[in-house]
């Protein structure tokens, strides 16, 4: 995205209008009043706001993935790629 001529890129978990939690990725997005960082990805901040923060508890880690879609239904900034990123939880190795 950055190569792309993207900036301010900014990665946010949340449920977007259609999606269950899931990662999407923006350029100059303003974040909700109650999301905080929770990690960052190649110097890309990633936000969670705080209904998403209470589902995991500190010592949970989640894995950001990157899958083929050839659904361009996601706002997100990779569908422009054929792409759409996936949050896996240990255990969750399905597709999303």
């Amino acid at each position: 995205m950055r190569e792309g001529g993207r900036t301010n890129l900014v990665m946010v978990i949340s449920s977007g209008c259609c999606d269950s939690t899931a990662p999407f990725l923006y350029d100059n997005y303003v974040p909700e009043a109650t999301s905080e960082p929770v990690g960052e990805i190649e110097g890309i901040p990633v936000l969670a706001p705080e209904w998403i923060r209470k589902l995991y508890d500190g010592d949970s880690e989640l894995t950001v993935d990157a899958i083929e879609s050839p659904a361009e239904d996601s706002l997100s900034l990779e569908s422009d790629l054929g792409r759409r990123f996936v949050l896996r939880a240990p255990g969750n190795s399905g597709l999303g």
